[in-house]
């Protein structure tokens, strides 16, 4: 009945338009929605001569292209169904073309800077998953009685890997591959996993402890991997493995083995030129934790193999470098802390020097309570007054309390291992040669949290004993590191600072400056404005580069030079926001080479116009204009080893479909993701300015049919959340849950208006109306908005506004507001469940804007509560709040319909079970669009009201509707998104 009445709706809607436009072009339903596809993880091979990507439907089976960079050859390889993590049955995941997540540590490994491709461009890897006629099929075996594991198998188990010849064309398919790992520099060797059915875990999976003696020896066995020889294309199956890693050039290949057969245990390294294969330790027991320094000349691993066995046994970590082969303890039971081990769950890695190794240390897990020992109990949270964190917050985070570990450093030079982290100090960040460490903790304010009023600590720590200072009390922004370690850079109240390690010298960088704002001058709620940000920091840590408004500057952290400002003033003389791209720059490579120019992506806040420029550290002068165009840009990706561009440009009418060249003035287009828009009455975009009650001017953005008529009257609805202007040039696919989606409505015959909002600090809500009220009435006044056909939407912040403008005109004719807060006296008092956090800070210094506490100002809490003056609505209102919102509480809704019906107000509520926020469930989000959109047909263009808003649906008959008449839904999808 569900997909019915979309149907229904959309007959009426065809009613509605003129036969001519219809007849040139369809209108947009939920029916064509899922076939919408999106490009995904786009790359360049590292020759440049190649680019790949995934075509991924909303709901559907996927497809990987490769497509030459040069000339039309094409490759195209199915990857099965493509789902949203949150919806996707029998514990699938979205089908990509990159690399697998490979097993061991190490930097060689996933493929990241290569994308799908082999080092060489020879070949590119492409995993795939089942259909989704297959993932259907399983479903229906689980619903016929075989269950949801046998569903799952059978779908999980149809996994392969592709192995396309990029020159010829060929492929090779390998079935039931689970992982696979490329070196990051060569294109000879890939190692890859195939699902393993008889190898699995034994209990417990983890190191002895408690009752290991009574269970056994608790152990994770390995599987088999392959090993295959890319120029010659033979396999070689190494059995048992349990975690592996290249050396970056593949010049070895270093695995542990945990193998049924005890004596086969140990950490192997294999020389891939000669075929030989080292014991670097061998020995019945747990060998985990491999990783190579950054040059994979020194490695490190943990073991528990001299304990093995024993009801508290420990792992031990052990050293060794590939040239000698072997490894000798250098971390055990004699040189950790008392009550400490190293974290079963914690990563093993060099610091970029290589002099020294990063641990976790942890202490004894606490004693588990037995469930069945509280039957008969009382069962309680206690709420101490004196606690940092409120319940909720330590509910949520149990888990990590129960498994935190410490970071540890330990000195290849002085063999001695320090403990930085500490509770009130959570993480340390290093300098690359281990000298300075850096710590920046919020943990002293957690009370003040509450409301708003936290900031950071910042200490400067020696890593050879552990030692603090503090360089800073209570910042309002963030601390950094320079990446020699001689300098601290941080930002408060407005300013950056600098701290020289050396000399203890702290620096205020932009006094000189007075006139600059690096502050975020357009900051909206009563909190300290943040910074505009920073750009990175160039070699031998010889400057910062900082950014205002609109512009980038260098700074001496030493404070000797004066400030430069690198761009000339050519973004505020033009209003275009000039940002540092960091497109040549090695993943390894943490500071700027003055000598090479510097990519810049520009953002014009006028035009919403976006490019790129080009500019130059080690010279005078303007920067450089390469683009500029009425479109939005995405990030360019530049081939490793050539100089050939890959980036994606669009507007609301055109896809941002991919284009390649060698320069990004010279681009040609390499897809057409979504062909059949064409056949589609879409939409345009167009830019409009008013000015506030207050006179302030203000920018929305305005959607019309493609097929728009200036003569007639329009249905409008006025969408919005603070500002969007700046999406003028977004692509927005067609789709549909909990907010108005521009495309589709107005290929519906209705106009769509975004307009920004300005914000006066106490007064949230009225700012709403005489922001969004004059732009709506300047609509008006161009003719072609029917005066009667007037709706608002919003979605939690945006729901809040729409709640509270009802209350304040009667300019709209229908209003539906999703997880509104109708009354800020109670949700003052509340929690956000999803994070724990009590909700006085989002009143008092961020979203909700009041800026005062509720004790300081009541009569503005109650001022801006729509609750308060319900009697003065008129506007038909239809409210979604959710049982399970975890932002927003869903009694708020309650408060504004229980209100409204005793007012005898027309009101509709809405509550989808155990969904939070924003509906996830596929189901839910097309039952909220189709009901959202049947309201405002009915109410702004006079369609018949369907049965729930005249009849209602009793709760005898819950679920009747969806049963009935509704086909099953067998492929949820689409992501929750939204507003927060």
């Amino acid at each position: 009945m569900r997909r019915c009445s979309v149907w229904h709706a959309s007959a009426l809607l065809i009613a509605l338009v003129p036969a001519t436009a219809h007849a040139q072009k369809k209108m947009l339903t939920q029916a064509d929605w899922d076939k919408w596809q999106s490009i995904q993880s786009p790359a360049l091979s590292p020759d440049g001569k190649w680019a790949a990507y995934t075509l991924a439907p909303q709901v559907g089976d996927g497809e990987f292209v490769v497509r030459s960079t040069s000339s039309a050859t094409e490759y195209r390889v199915p990857v099965g169904y493509i789902s949203r993590p949150n919806n996707t049955p029998g514990g699938l995941r979205p089908a990509a073309g990159g690399a697998g997540a490979g097993g061991g540590g190490g930097r060689g490994g996933s493929g990241a800077t290569n994308g799908p491709f082999t080092a060489d461009s020879r070949f590119a890897i492409i995993t795939t998953q089942p259909t989704r006629v297959e993932v259907e099929r399983a479903q229906h075996a689980a619903r016929g009685g075989r269950g949801a594991a046998a569903a799952s198998g059978d779908s999980a188990g149809h996994t392969t890997m592709v192995l396309l010849s990029l020159a010829e064309g060929t492929r090779q398919v390998i079935e039931n591959v689970q992982s696979y790992r490329l070196p990051r520099y060569s294109g000879a060797w890939l190692v890859y996993t195939q699902r393993d059915s008889t190898a699995r875990p034994a209990p417990g999976g983890g190191r002895g402890g408690r009752g290991a003696a009574a269970a056994g020896p608790r152990r994770t066995y390995g599987t088999t991997i392959t090993l295959r020889n890319l120029q010659t294309g033979t396999d070689e199956a190494l059995p048992d493995v349990l975690a592996y890693a290249f050396d970056d050039s593949a010049k070895v290949l270093a695995y542990t083995v945990a193998s049924h057969d005890s004596t086969r245990d140990g950490v192997f390294i294999r020389n891939l030129r000669t075929g030989a294969t080292q014991t670097v330790m061998a020995g019945r027991g747990n060998y985990r934790a491999f990783a190579f320094d950054r040059q994979q000349q020194q490695f490190v691993f943990t073991s528990d193999r001299d304990e093995f066995g024993k009801p508290d046994a420990r792992f031990t970590l052990y050293y060794g470098t590939v040239r000698q082969g072997t490894a000798q303890a250098i971390i055990g039971r004699t040189l950790l802390p008392a009550n400490m081990h190293l974290a079963d769950n914690g990563g093993v890695t060099f610091t970029r020097s290589g002099n020294a190794i990063v641990v976790n240390l942890a202490p004894p897990a606490p004693d588990s309570i037995p469930a069945d020992s509280l039957v008969g109990k009382a069962r309680y949270d206690l709420w101490n007054w004196r606690d940092p964190q409120l319940q909720p917050a330590q509910k949520l985070s149990v888990g990590r309390d129960r498994n935190r570990s410490y970071q540890a450093v330990y000195s290849l030079a002085s063999h001695k291992l320090v403990q930085l982290a500490t509770d009130s100090m959570p993480s340390v960040q290093l300098s690359d040669d281990t000298k300075v460490g850096l710590a920046s903790t919020s943990v002293a304010y957690d009370i003040e949290k509450m409301w708003g009023d936290d900031g950071n600590d910042v200490y400067l720590v020696d890593p050879a004993t552990g030692a603090r200072k503090l360089i800073h009390q209570k910042i309002s922004g963030q601390a950094q590191l320079s990446p020699d370690g001689k300098y601290v850079a941080y930002f408060d109240d407005g300013h950056w600072y600098s701290y020289a390690v050396a000399t203890g010298k702290t620096v205020d960088l932009t006094a000189p400056l007075p006139s600059v704002h690096f502050d975020q001058e357009t900051w909206s709620t009563p909190s300290t404005p943040a910074a505009w940000g920073s750009g990175g920091w160039t070699r031998n840590d010889r400057s910062l580069l900082l950014y205002d408004r609109w512009d980038v500057w260098e700074v001496d952290p030493a404070g000797g030079r004066p400030a430069v400002m690198v761009t000339d003033s050519v973004g505020r003389r033009d209003h275009v926001v000039l940002r540092i791209v960091n497109l040549d720059r090695d993943p390894d490579e943490r500071s700027l080479d003055p000598s090479r120019p510097l990519m810049l992506h520009a953002f014009n806040e006028d035009t919403k116009a976006s490019g790129f420029y080009r500019d130059r550290l080690d010279r005078p002068g303007p920067p450089e204009r390469i683009v500029m165009a009425d479109l939005a840009f995405g990030t360019p990706i530049k081939a490793r080893n050539a100089d050939e561009y890959l980036v994606t440009k669009g507007t609301f009418v055109d896809f941002p479909n991919l284009w390649v060249g060698s320069s990004l003035t010279s681009l040609a287009r390499i897809t057409d993701a979504n062909p059949w828009q064409k056949d589609y009455n879409w939409g345009t975009a167009e830019l409009v300015h008013w000015l506030s009650e207050d006179g302030v001017p203000l920018q929305g953005i305005l959607y019309k049919p493609e097929n728009f008529d200036s003569t007639r009257k329009y249905p409008m609805i006025s969408y919005f959340y603070e500002d969007l202007s700046d999406g003028l040039y977004n692509y927005i696919a067609p789709n549909g849950r909990n907010t108005i989606n521009p495309t589709h409505y107005v290929s519906n015959g209705y106009l769509v208006f975004e307009p920004d909002i300005h914000y006066e600090m106490g007064y949230p809500g009225p700012s709403a109306v005489k922001s969004i009220v004059p732009g709506v009435q300047a609509l008006l006044a161009r003719g072609f908005v029917d005066p009667k056909g007037l709706g608002i939407q919003g979605q939690s912040w945006g729901g809040y506004e729409t709640a509270f403008m009802v209350t304040q005109t009667s300019l709209f004719s229908a209003a539906m507001a999703g997880a509104p807060v109708a009354n800020m006296t109670s949700a003052y008092g509340g929690i956000r469940w999803g994070s724990g956090l009590a909700r006085a800070f989002q009143y008092e210094k961020t979203q909700s804007r009041i800026g005062k506490s509720i004790w300081e100002a009541p009569n503005l809490y109650i001022e801006n509560s729509p609750l308060f003056s319900l009697p003065r609505v008129t506007t038909p209102l239809f409210i979604m709040s959710n049982d399970a919102d975890e932002d927003v509480p869903w009694y708020q809704g309650i408060e504004l319909f229980v209100g409204m019906r005793r007012l005898g107000k027309e009101v509709y509520l809405i509550e989808y079970n155990d969904e939070t926020h924003n509906p996830s469930g596929r189901a839910n989000q097309k039952d909220i669009a189709m009901k959202m959109q049947q309201f405002f047909d009915n109410k702004l263009k006079g369609a018949p009201a369907p049965d729930w808003m005249t009849k209602g649906i009793p709760y005898r008959d819950k679920g009747r509707d969806q049963v009935v008449m509704a086909p099953p839904v067998v492929a949820p999808a689409a992501s929750p998104g939204g507003a927060p």
